[in-house]
């Protein structure tokens, strides 16, 4: 008789905490590195603008200031896709545990569909203005699919980056 089939509560609990373990890679490392993104974007883009007005203006003053609003900047976009990101570490935990789906464009297929779907839930539902929850403001369908497509090519890198460090729990083979 097989371990698992001696055993099958201990099979469904280390199931469930490689699941678990997937998904807190997927919400930790996932922010952190679209946040990190978006911030070296900015800043490699907006650089040389801003030393231009710098520079032409005189306000070097400000300087402190673009310092701090990047740092907001980076912390708005943590707090902004923490949920898109447990969504997907949820279905790629899911996908690869249970299924044996666990290649990197499966990752990729779940960074997608949830930020798909945040962008499909803000089409419908908009928050108060005392709602913590951030959705993306959508007024129609072409404009949620640019919108859906521009995240997906975003979220590559950090799915990529999450599927790598989630490989341990992903690749494990418990006995049938």
């Amino acid at each position: 008789m097989s371990a698992a089939r001696a055993n099958p509560v201990a099979v469904l609990f280390r199931r469930l905490s490689r699941v678990a373990g997937i998904v807190v890679i997927f919400s930790v490392v996932g922010p952190l590195t679209i946040a990190a993104l978006i911030s070296v974007t900015v800043t490699a883009l907006g650089a040389a603008v801003l030393q231009m007005f710098l520079a032409l203006l005189e306000l070097e003053a400000l300087r402190a200031l673009i310092s701090i609003a990047i740092v907001v900047l980076a912390i708005a976009t943590v707090l902004a896709s923490f949920l898109p990101a447990v969504a997907a570490g949820l279905i790629f935990a899911l996908a690869a545990v249970y299924a044996d789906l666990n290649m990197i464009w499966m990752a990729w297929l779940a960074a997608a569909v949830a930020a798909a779907g945040f962008v499909a839930i803000g089409m419908f539902v908009v928050p108060a203005e005392t709602s913590a929850v951030i959705l993306p403001s959508v007024g129609s369908g072409p404009e949620a699919l640019k919108l859906s497509a521009m995240l997906a090519i975003v979220a590559v890198v950090p799915a990529s980056l999450c599927w790598w460090l989630a490989k341990p729990l992903h690749r494990v083979i418990l006995p049938a």
